[in-house]
C-alpha cells in the first residue's frame, strides 16, 4: 500500500417499509421488500468477497437500516456471510430521501446518509469510497492509486446525449440539457450541457465527501423555492458539478458502468479488462446471483480462480462471452430461479 492510509469501502442498502412505493428496473425480482433486498444482499456479499478473495487491505462496510426481522431464513444467511467476510454494518436512516413520490430509483439519494453515518468519527483525509452494491472490484489497487486529491470527489461520468431522459417523458432536470436550464437560472454562465455524475462510485477524503452532502443539501433548498426540485442523486450531483460547488473528477479509466446481455443499446465498453471496477447492473439476477449462491455454501475456490484472472472473471460475470450459447444456458438457469422462488413461501428468496 505504500504507506497510503487505509481506505473505507462503503456499500449501502434501503430497505423499502410495508407501503412504499419503489421500482428498479434492472433488479430480477418481484416487487416485495424483502426479495429485493436478499437481491441487493446477494450483491453486496459478492462485491465485499471480490476484495476479500484478493486480500485486498481495506476497512469493509455496510450502510443499512436492514432489520433482520424483515427478512427469511436466506437473508439472514446471507447478511451472515456478509460479515463472516469482515464488513462492519451501520445503522443507518433516510433522512435525504427525494419528495418525488413516483417511486422510480426510490432508494437512490440514500448515499448522502451513508456518507454521513460512515464518516462522522472518520479523519478529514481518510480514504472512502462508496459503492453501488452491483459492482465488482477487479483491480483494487489500480482503482485505489486513482484517487482524486483531497479537495476533489472521484466518480463516473457518463457520456449520455444532451436530450437524455432517465424514462421516456421525464421532466425538466432528468436530461443534461434540463440540469444546464436549471444552472443557467443558478447563474450557471456555459451553455454546453454538464458532465453527467454517475451514481455507482463516489470516491474521496472523507471530509470533502461530507462537504458534498452539505451542498446538496443547500441546492435541494434552492430547488424547493424554485419549485423544480430533483429526485435523483446523479441529477443534483450533475447539478452540483455544473455550478462549480463539486469538484469532480472522471474515473472512467478505472471503473465503468457496464451493460450485459443482448437487449441493451449502451455502447460497449471499450477495454473492460483494463479496468479496476466493473458496475454491472443487469447481473444483479444472474452472474451476481450465482456467484453469491456459490459463497453462501461456502465454495470460494471458483471465484478467488476467476478473479485472480481478469479474462475469467469477465466471461463469469458475462463482460465478455456472451454468445448464444452461453445466453440459452443462462436464460434457462434464470427460468429455474424462478421456479424455485414460486415455489417459496414469499419471505424467502
Amino acid at each position: 500500500m505504500n504507506n497510503r492510509p487505509v481506505p473505507l469501502i462503503v456499500q449501502y442498502l434501503y430497505v423499502h417499509e410495508r407501503g412504499e412505493s419503489f421500482h428498479y428496473p434492472s433488479v430480477r425480482a418481484e416487487h416485495h421488500a424483502a426479495r429485493v433486498a436478499t437481491r441487493y444482499l446477494e450483491c453486496a456479499l459478492v462485491q465485499a468477497a471480490s476484495l476479500r478473495l484478493q486480500n485486498t487491505i481495506c476497512d469493509l462496510a455496510l450502510a443499512t437500516n436492514l432489520d433482520a426481522s424483515q427478512l427469511g431464513p436466506a437473508g439472514c444467511e446471507l447478511v451472515r456471510r456478509i460479515e463472516s467476510f469482515g464488513v462492519s454494518i451501520v445503522p443507518t436512516e433516510y433522512e435525504h430521501r427525494a419528495s418525488d413520490a413516483s417511486g422510480l430509483f426510490a432508494a437512490s439519494r440514500y448515499v448522502l446518509d451513508a456518507i454521513l453515518s460512515t464518516t462522522a468519527s472518520e479523519h478529514a483525509s481518510r480514504p472512502v469510497w462508496f459503492m453501488d452494491l452491483d459492482c465488482v472490484w477487479v483491480d483494487a489497487e489500480r482503482a485505489f492509486a486513482a484517487l482524486p486529491p483531497e479537495s476533489e470527489v472521484g466518480c463516473v461520468q457518463i457520456p449520455y446525449q444532451p436530450d437524455w431522459e432517465v424514462v421516456e417523458g421525464a421532466a425538466i432536470g432528468a436530461t443534461p440539457n434540463g440540469i444546464a436550464a436549471i444552472a443557467t437560472g443558478m447563474g450557471r454562465t456555459e451553455t454546453s450541457a454538464p458532465a453527467w455524475i454517475g451514481g455507482e462510485l463516489l470516491c474521496g477524503a472523507a471530509g470533502t465527501l461530507r462537504g458534498l452532502v452539505a451542498t446538496c443539501e443547500q441546492l435541494d433548498t434552492q430547488l424547493r423555492e424554485r419549485g423544480s426540485p430533483l429526485a435523483l442523486e446523479e441529477q443534483i450531483l450533475t447539478l452540483a458539478g455544473a455550478l462549480g460547488r463539486v469538484r469532480f473528477r472522471d474515473l472512467s479509466d478505472v471503473a465503468a458502468r457496464i451493460w450485459t446481455g443482448p437487449r441493451h443499446g449502451a455502447p460497449p465498453v471499450a477495454d473492460p479488462l483494463s479496468l479496476g471496477i466493473w458496475h454491472l447492473p443487469a447481473e444483479k439476477g444472474l452472474s451476481l446471483r450465482r456467484a453469491a449462491r456459490e459463497l453462501s455454501h461456502g465454495r470460494v475456490r471458483g471465484l478467488r480462480r476467476d478473479l485472480s484472472r481478469p479474462a475469467l472473471a469477465a466471461r463469469r460475470f458475462n463482460v465478455t462471452g456472451t454468445g448464444l450459447r452461453r445466453r440459452l444456458r443462462d436464460d434457462g438457469w434464470i427460468a429455474a430461479q424462478r421456479i424455485r422462488s414460486a415455489l417459496r413461501s414469499p419471505m424467502g428468496n
